[in-house]
Order: structure tokens, then C-alpha cells, then sequence
């Protein structure tokens, strides 16, 4: 019987540490970055989150939307703030982040590298070149946002 209570403890004790070592600690809110190399960015990650009892950042995003989704362009988005960061702190930096939704919970998703986002700019850039197409969206609703829509030849 001692064995089980022992177990037990012990038990309790490893996911109390575990979850005290998962604890986020909040690293920066809203900071403004800016780099002009390797690839000019700016942008301002609404948490810059640092992992209790390490010095690792981890980026955030919050999301008002209902549905717990993630969209392509939630990734590209965290990944800019990580590579800011990257480029503008002298820490380390996840290669993952976190989206966090209206209801108070969040989800972990993996990062693009540092290669990938170098694609994206320059295709971004052949595009605006008018070197390449770009790519159409399926639904015109995409386009309400988008800060290209008056030169896009998309008909809306």
C-alpha cells in the first residue's frame, strides 16, 4: 500500500513541476520591430512570451474570431514576428508559437523557416515586379482586407 501512496506523490509532484515549468511569463507586449536585412520587415507581435525558468521567446497572436481554426496566413504572420525577433533580439526563439482565441485558450503551431519566408518575399516581389501572376483566392471575401486589392486585376 505504501508503494501506491509513494507513486501516487510522486505522480502528483512530476505534473505539478511540469506544469509550473510550461508557465509563460510575458517577454515584451506589443513591441514594434523593424530590420531592412536580410529581408526589410516590420511588425508589432501582440506577446512576445518567454517559458518560466528558460530564456526562449515564443511569439502570440490573438485572435477574436469564434472558431479555433488556423489559416495559412496565422502562420506567415507568427513566423514574421519570430524572424524579427530573431534579427532584433539576442536570445533564442521557438521555432513555434502560439494563437490565442477569444475564449481564453490557445494552440501551439509550428513556425516557417527562415528559407520559407525568404520564398514568400520574393515571390511578394516578382509579383508586385509583375513578373509572376499571383495566385487567386477562391473567396472574394479574402480580398475585403487586402492592401493590394486597387491594383489587383481580380474582378470583385
Amino acid at each position: 500500500m505504501s508503494g501506491v501512496f509513494w507513486l501516487l506523490l510522486g505522480g502528483v509532484v512530476y505534473l505539478w513541476y511540469r506544469r509550473r515549468q510550461s508557465r509563460l511569463t510575458v517577454y515584451r507586449l506589443e513591441p514594434y520591430l523593424k530590420i531592412l536585412e536580410p529581408i526589410p520587415l516590420c511588425g508589432a507581435p501582440d506577446v512576445v512570451w518567454r517559458r518560466q525558468g528558460s530564456s526562449t521567446l515564443i511569439v502570440g497572436d490573438y485572435k477574436s474570431r469564434t472558431n479555433h481554426r488556423i489559416y495559412e496566413s496565422d502562420i506567415i504572420q507568427l513566423s514574421v514576428y519570430r524572424f524579427l525577433l530573431l534579427h532584433t533580439q539576442e536570445k533564442a526563439v521557438a521555432d513555434y508559437g502560439y494563437i490565442h482565441f477569444s475564449d481564453g485558450s490557445r494552440r501551439q503551431v509550428k513556425l516557417l523557416r527562415e528559407k520559407q519566408l525568404g520564398k514568400l518575399y520574393e515571390r511578394y516581389r516578382r509579383i508586385l515586379a509583375g513578373k509572376i501572376e499571383p495566385a487567386k483566392v477562391c473567396r472574394t471575401e479574402y480580398c475585403r482586407h487586402c492592401s493590394h486589392r486597387a491594383i489587383c486585376n481580380r474582378k470583385n
